[in-house]
């Protein structure tokens, strides 16, 4: 073909101003603003139009139709809840002076009028940190509950995750999983150390592997949390994939190896969730389970809820939710999906000291 074309710039209106830093209590700090781009579906073959979806943390959907020749930018298709402003949010990423994991941060705007600086606040931290996932910057109405009363919501892009490329992924697999486990660790204390949230008023919150993620870190560093959130984690490690019979253990194996193996074993042994549990102190913690779990099984939550009960020095609730009828993604009743992710925060903000009266 023919040689390069000019490069076009695209400036979307919904990209805020920065200036490249924040303020916290105690420091100051280089900051990205967040957003994901990608390209959107177009049906015609040979047109001059370039359809562009653009999306953030506190922006939902929209879809741009670009003008090649012409330079000319549309907004033709946008979504989101009714009567929501996405200027009173705010999302920016900083980075861990340990380990350098990257932390999206999500706040509304004019409940901190002085940004981060009037800190430490109420914080919820996240993660997954496998298969090479990336936790891309996305819209997700549920957790504007949470910003509205003030929490940060905090993203970890761990390794194991593909947010920084194919090595970063590999940096989280077989012998490297606990690389996942100490930069979770790293994000919650620098969250700590720079004055946004400390220990009284941090939670974490894991998912499915992010429930592995969640649970390792606080066998680890339970002194970090408050409170913990596990959605149908995968906890009993060793001995789901030491179990062939079990779906979905040998594609497992190429993520986190094959117990089989002598020397999997042994390090598989120093982080599994359920074997390393001790007698210390634990965050008061809310786990669910699924009957109809195709891929962590019902039987992981419940083992780690009775142990950790049993082990537990301290008097806080450790809390089980069974759904007898959902699967892995939970419930797929809308209505019923609303109302549990509605108890489940009302457990985080009572632990985080943030329930009314």
């Amino acid at each position: 073909g023919g040689g390069k074309g000019p490069i076009h710039s695209l400036i979307f209106p919904e990209m805020l101003a920065s200036s490249g830093f924040i303020t916290t209590p105690r420091t100051q700090a280089a900051a990205q603003t967040l957003f994901s781009v990608s390209l959107a579906g177009n049906d015609l073959f040979k047109t001059d139009i370039l359809r562009v979806h653009y999306t953030s943390y506190i922006v939902p959907g929209r879809d741009y139709a670009y003008h090649v020749p012409t330079r000319e930018f549309k907004l033709i298709k946008e979504s989101g809840p009714e009567h929501y402003n996405p200027s009173l949010y705010r999302a920016e990423r900083i980075t861990s002076k340990e380990r350098q994991v990257p932390i999206s941060l999500v706040y509304r705007a004019d409940l901190h009028p002085q940004g981060l600086k009037g800190g430490p606040f109420p914080t919820l931290l996240t993660g997954y940190g496998a298969y090479g996932a990336c936790q891309d910057p996305g819209f997700d109405s549920n957790i504007l509950c949470l910003l509205d009363r003030g929490v940060i919501y905090a993203v970890a892009h761990v390794r194991g995750g593909g947010e920084l490329g194919r090595d970063w992924r590999e940096e989280g697999r077989y012998l490297k999983v606990k690389n996942r486990f100490h930069d979770f660790i790293a994000a919650a204390e620098t969250l700590i150390s720079m004055g946004i949230s400390e220990r009284s008023t941090l939670a974490a919150w894991g998912e499915s592997s992010g429930g592995l993620l969640v649970t390792a870190s606080v066998n680890m560093r339970p002194d970090l949390f408050k409170a913990i959130l596990l959605y149908v984690p995968f906890v009993d490690a060793v001995n789901t994939m030491s179990d062939p019979s079990i779906p979905l253990t040998c594609g497992e194996w190429e993520e986190i190896g094959n117990p089989n193996q002598r020397e999997t074993f042994y390090y598989m042994l120093e982080y599994s969730p359920y074997d390393n549990l001790r007698m210390q102190d634990y965050p008061a913690a809310l786990v669910t389970a699924s009957q109809n779990d195709t891929m962590v099984g019902y039987w992981e939550p419940l083992k780690y809820v009775s142990k950790l009960r049993r082990v537990k020095t301290d008097s806080n609730p450790v809390l089980l939710k069974v759904d007898f009828h959902a699967g892995h993604g939970g419930a797929s009743d809308k209505s019923k999906s609303m109302r549990e992710q509605a108890q489940h925060f009302a457990f985080l903000l009572d632990q985080l000291g943030l329930c009314d009266g």
